[in-house]
């Protein structure tokens, strides 16, 4: 897990070199990377500089044929959970290549040089660009992901995706890599944040105005230490341990005692917060796997995702990925609520861009025609409220390349680019401003 533990990397020495000023040494900032994420938001703040994140959202089996894409403005059996962002999102059908399972690391683009042993997944490779200055490059968090398949690589290897709130908390603010007991993390007398209130002590007779700065963000993040408590002590939802409605016996394996949404929520939530407080411009979030097996603690249908597609109806397989639907639509939400510290006046909405990707198009039949993916951003860049289709799927990660401003990277020689041209310079055009 080296990517999601490290915050350290060789394109960091200018921007420390610039905190350095402000009374701030390389060792506080590992050890408290929450005021790093500070200093780096009031960097941008200074320099005007553009602030640009990027979150991918990976939701495995696609989507029923003619079920997921809107009509106009009217959304399907398999969209409703974005009631309200149809103005917001981009909506659009493509083509997944390489469809199928097994194969969700492909939904993030061609490997870097097409390489299956030193290739970078196209969140990787922007984040090289977006994450010189940040304490995290990236960050990868997940759903009840597993072992066999990740769906982030970095130099050829795979990310393993965090998938406890209070694990990736503790990664994120505190500077510590190893997850632990999340009740004991979450009880301990000292909490993470005492830790950064600690290196703010340090630093407040140098600054100015960075104490209050850090206020903005505490609220927040004590709301959320909050709920990540609360998930953690209160007794499993009942029924999702062992599920006495699985009658069919479907497969089990990743299941949790907490439902899927809830987790998702959660997970969202440090998103947010991550991105508020400058700890990283790229995230990843892995809803799943591929083999799809969670199941819907408020759904109608009763099997898993996975025999949703496979024993299920159209309606029943729809219902089951409105679920992960509204897992995504409560993060788009989230983006348009929260302030942006960085950019005063602004929602994290303006300066990030959401995009979900999936494996398959219609997963009932591995096919991968009809897959569904997502944008939502207010960033100048790209167009919003569009329903769209054609093309593929790595045709609108180089949309989102481009419209993140970061086309002068893209190339071929790996000595003087760091972003592969996944689709050939083919772009999904129609969904750029």
């Amino acid at each position: 897990m080296r990517n999601n533990k490290s915050h350290d990397n060789p394109n960091r020495r200018e921007f420390l070199r610039l905190v350095s000023k402000a009374g701030a040494s390389a060792a506080l900032l590992r050890s408290a990377p929450l005021v790093a994420g500070v200093l780096s938001n009031r960097a941008a703040q200074a320099q005007d500089a553009a602030v640009k994140r990027v979150v991918f959202v990976y939701t495995p089996g696609g989507a029923p044929r003619g079920m997921w894409l809107p009509s106009g403005g009217a959304l399907k059996r398999a969209s409703r959970g974005f009631e309200g962002l149809q103005s917001l999102c981009n909506f659009r059908e493509v083509s997944v290549l390489q469809s199928g399972h097994g194969l969700a690391r492909k939904c993030l683009g061609e490997l870097r040089w097409e390489s299956e042993w030193s290739g970078d997944t196209i969140d990787q490779q922007i984040a090289s660009v977006l994450g010189e200055t940040t304490p995290f490059q990236s960050y990868v968090l997940g759903v009840q992901t597993s072992t066999e398949d990740y769906v982030v690589r970095r130099s050829g290897a795979s990310v393993p995706a965090e998938n406890s709130p209070a694990a990736a908390y503790q990664q994120l603010f505190s500077g510590s890599g190893s997850s632990g007991d999340s009740a004991a993390f979450l009880a301990r007398e000292r909490s993470v944040m005492d830790i950064n209130r600690a290196a703010l002590g340090e630093l407040k007779t140098r600054t100015g105005n960075l104490g209050r700065a850090f206020d903005e963000h505490a609220a927040a993040l004590d709301e959320l230490e909050e709920r990540i408590l609360q998930s953690t002590m209160k007794p499993p939802t009942e029924g999702c341990t062992q599920p006495t409605w699985n009658a069919s016996g479907y497969a089990t394996s990743g299941e949790t005692t907490v439902p899927f949404l809830h987790t998702a929520e959660l997970q969202s939530d440090i998103v947010v917060a991550a991105l508020r407080c400058g700890l990283t411009n790229v995230m990843t979030l892995q809803l799943g796997w591929h083999q799809q097996v969670w199941y819907g603690h408020d759904t109608t249908y009763r099997g898993d995702h996975h025999s949703s597609a496979h024993a299920g109806q159209a309606d029943e397989n729809a219902e089951m990925t409105n679920y992960l639907s509204r897992c995504v639509a409560y993060l788009v939400r989230r983006l348009v609520d929260t302030d942006d510290p960085a950019v005063p006046g602004t929602k994290l909405i303006d300066n990030t861009v959401l995009v979900q990707v999936t494996d398959m198009g219609d997963g009932r039949d591995h096919s991968g025609e009809a897959g569904p993916n997502m944008l939502a951003t207010r960033l100048p860049g790209f167009k919003q409220g569009t329903v769209t289709r054609g093309g593929n799927n790595l045709m609108v990660l180089e949309a989102v390349v481009e419209g993140l401003g970061l086309g002068q990277y893209k190339g071929t020689d790996m000595n003087t680019h760091k972003i592969w041209p996944c689709a050939g310079g083919e772009i999904a055009t129609d969904l750029l401003a």
